[in-house]
């Protein structure tokens, strides 16, 4: 099948813009009329046409990859460098993987590197910076320099923005503060969140707010978010049940610059979820034109695509253990743009989008321990959670066997079934009888153990591992380390690691872990991976028993009625958010222009701003009486004579020109591209090609013409 992004020459993840720009650049230099080649000319334009709609993009994604073997056999070929392939050799296994320690690479590659950079230093005849007995070149000291300092903070030293946003998550007295120049007010808002005044059991501490305010501005490099969906997990409950700020004064931790950050309490709480941005501070979006003279400066930093932050783009809360939790069990929720990743919208359900810490967490777990072929076996705890259920899905690709642990109440059954059905090889009842557990297990030897509960748990899972073997903790549930026996570090040779994805993205990059969610969306788009949880729809009624139930249901025994499954709050979904930010800009565009009062504002909310655009759209309609989608409280064209009036009113004049050459000053004739099924797609779309290039201000016209300012 033809590579339509190999014709264009861009990467699989690239905008329509860079399709249309690199359609631009290979149309003009092969047209015939230039003396190209007119079958290259006929591939450029097949490609362009598959490329440049969303639609016939994703259906061309899809046939491309089920042609290439499917989702699972992409991920087969990437995974483990290819060792999973079962097609690589007539055997089964890839031949030239070898199995290495955990680490990267081995002795013998460790001493061949140290000889290169030797030979390299002679060559050059450079005096080493560190001499201990032993030389090394400039540039091998200063990566040993760098590599020494992890752990102590990013790189020993600190820029503008690290003082600014991090001066006291980093153990520093004071940092800098921001100037009100790029702050950005807001109307009074409110929220509903959950909240503590007080550490504790969380059962005992958390309650719903239903009238929370929010501040009245975005301070520097702030993003007000409106959340979809949080999951609750067991981290958000610890953050909430005890101040990790006391390993501050403790050794190893009071030798870092990498503290725990202190949490101002009240507090909302929640750690992991998903959102649109609805409005940012001013440093924040795209540079200024003015800015670009500055780009090739030392120092300068000129954030790609992927790390612009506008209004309108899906956001997940980045892991990061150290910081005080982003608080996103709210209905809206303003959180440091650094602490976000900017994912595309509808990757993966919202669901899974909540719970996304838990497939990247089982894909690294596989991916970084063990060193897995197929034929080999696993053992896990806690298998009925989000993290296991994915565990045995990627195991089943891989062909590797899974034994699985869970609770043994009267729930079991059920639970087994369930996990059976995901493609477990074996389930079994997780409880202190050894003789009874070695027994179930029978000959199996599993090479990798993945603990989420530590404690007994944890001990129980390296008794059963091979000679060699290796026990991955991901977790501590019970919150005791697990007492492993002397006899089996000493001549069983097991080996204990601890796992933090945390860690791992700070190590990685955002850019790796958007990757990686690109990988598991793959798996999920073809119904390779899927995971099972509870919701919990918040606008619907959110009291205190339904939190209750919610952060206690991924713990609770099982009997025949009730189930064990984590938790996910439903705040809301991409319609009222897109409805909230339409109101939201008109109240900060009165702000700015002083036309009202900010005591007087109405107060704004997620569940007013809901029942306001139902209420608009149900009420709303066109100049021949049929609905227009999405319309609001008024009528564009009873409001503005001609787009002159409308763009001159939303301060975007500059705009003008672009709606006078393309004959589009009739407000009549945007109300009715908007009144089209998908109009106010194609009307986003179409302002994009008369070169309205942000995101905020297409949003800002697209939404007057609809009648929702």
């Amino acid at each position: 099948m033809e590579d339509h992004y190999a014709v264009l020459g861009v990467k699989k993840t690239a905008t329509t813009d860079d399709i249309r720009t690199a359609y631009k650049e290979k149309a003009m230099k092969n047209h015939p009329d230039r003396g190209g080649d007119v079958e290259v000319w006929q591939a450029i334009q097949k490609a362009f046409d598959a490329l440049s709609d969303l639609q016939r993009r994703a259906l061309y994604d899809r046939t491309k990859l089920d042609a290439e073997g499917g989702a699972e056999k992409q991920f087969q070929q990437r995974f483990g460098e290819g060792t999973f392939d079962l097609a690589q050799t007539s055997s089964g296994v890839a031949e030239t993987a070898v199995r290495t320690k955990k680490g990267g690479l081995n002795i013998l590659q460790q001493m061949a590197e140290v000889r290169k950079d030797e030979e390299r230093m002679k060559a050059s005849n450079r005096t080493a910076v560190i001499q201990t007995g032993y030389e090394m070149s400039h540039s091998a000291g200063f990566d040993a320099w760098l590599r020494n300092r992890q752990g102590l903070g990013t790189t020993g030293a600190f820029n503008s923005e690290d003082l600014m946003r991090r001066g006291k998550a980093f153990g520093m007295e004071q940092g800098l503060e921001a100037t009100d120049s790029t702050s950005q007010p807001l109307p009074p808002l409110t929220a509903t969140a959950v909240r503590f005044d007080r550490y504790g059991p969380p059962e005992e501490v958390l309650y719903v707010d239903k009238e929370f305010p929010l501040p009245q501005k975005l301070a520097h490099g702030e993003v007000l978010v409106y959340m979809l969906a949080a999951c609750v997990t067991d981290e958000d409950l610890l953050r909430v049940q005890t101040p990790l700020t006391v390993l501050n004064d403790f050794p190893p931790f009071n030798r870092t610059n990498n503290k725990w950050e202190q949490i101002p309490l009240p507090a909302v709480a929640g750690v992991e979820g998903v959102g649109v941005i609805l409005a940012t501070a001013k440093n924040l979006g795209r540079p200024a034109p003015s800015e670009a003279q500055y780009a090739n400066l030392p120092g300068f930093h000129t954030p790609k695509e992927d790390e612009i932050l506008e209004v309108k783009d899906w956001v997940l809360m980045l892991p990061d253990a150290r910081l005080k939790p982003v608080g996103c069990w709210s209905t809206l929720c303003i959180a440091d743009g650094h602490r976000l990743l900017k994912v595309p919208p509808h990757l993966l359900p919202t669901q899974h989008y909540a719970c996304s810490r838990s497939l990247c967490t089982a894909y690294r777990l596989l991916e970084d321990y063990g060193n897995l072929r197929p034929g080999d076996t696993i053992i896990q705890n806690c298998s009925d959670l989000p993290t296991g259920q994915a565990i045995i899905q990627l195991c089943n690709m891989l062909k590797i066997r899974t034994i699985n642990l869970v609770t043994d109440d009267d729930g079991f059954e059920h639970s087994k079934e369930l996990l059976m059905q995901l493609g477990a090889t074996h389930v079994l009842r997780d409880n202190s009888k050894i003789s009874e557990f070695l027994d179930a297990l029978g000959a199996a030897m599993p090479r990798l153990a993945l603990d989420a509960l530590g404690g007994e748990a944890g001990k129980r899972l390296a008794i059963a591992l091979r000679p060699g073997g290796t026990l991955v903790i991901h977790q501590i549930q019970t919150g005791q380390v697990p007492q492993i026996s002397p006899s089996l570090l000493m001549y069983q040779q097991i080996s204990i690691f601890g796992f933090n994805l945390a860690q791992w993205t700070s190590e990685n990059g955002a850019e790796s872990y958007l990757q990686m969610l690109r990988t598991v969306a793959e798996l999920v788009a073809a119904d390779r991976l899927n995971i099972f949880t509870r919701t919990l729809d918040v606008a619907a009624g959110f009291d205190q028993s339904s939190l209750q139930l919610a952060i206690k249901s991924h713990r609770q025994s099982q009997d025949a009625k009730t189930f064990r499954e984590r938790t996910v709050l439903l705040f809301g979904d991409e319609a009222t958010a897109n409805d909230m930010y339409f109101e939201l800009a008109a109240q900060i565009r009165k702000l700015e222009s002083g036309d009202d009062d900010l005591e007087q504002m109405p107060t704004l909310s997620t569940s007013s701003a809901k029942a306001a655009a139902a209420a608009g759209r149900a009420t709303k309609g066109n100049a021949t009486g049929s609905p227009i989608p999405g319309a609001g409280s008024f009528r564009a064209s009873a409001r503005w004579p001609d787009a002159q009036a409308l763009l001159t009113e939303l301060k975007l004049e500059a705009y003008i020109p672009q709606f006078v050459e393309e004959e589009m000053t009739s407000i009549s004739l945007l109300e009715e591209i908007v009144g089209r099924a998908e109009g106010e797609r194609e009307l986003m779309e179409a302002l994009k090609e008369m070169g309205i290039k942000k995101m905020g201000h297409r949003q800002s016209i697209v939404g007057a013409v609809a009648g929702r300012l």
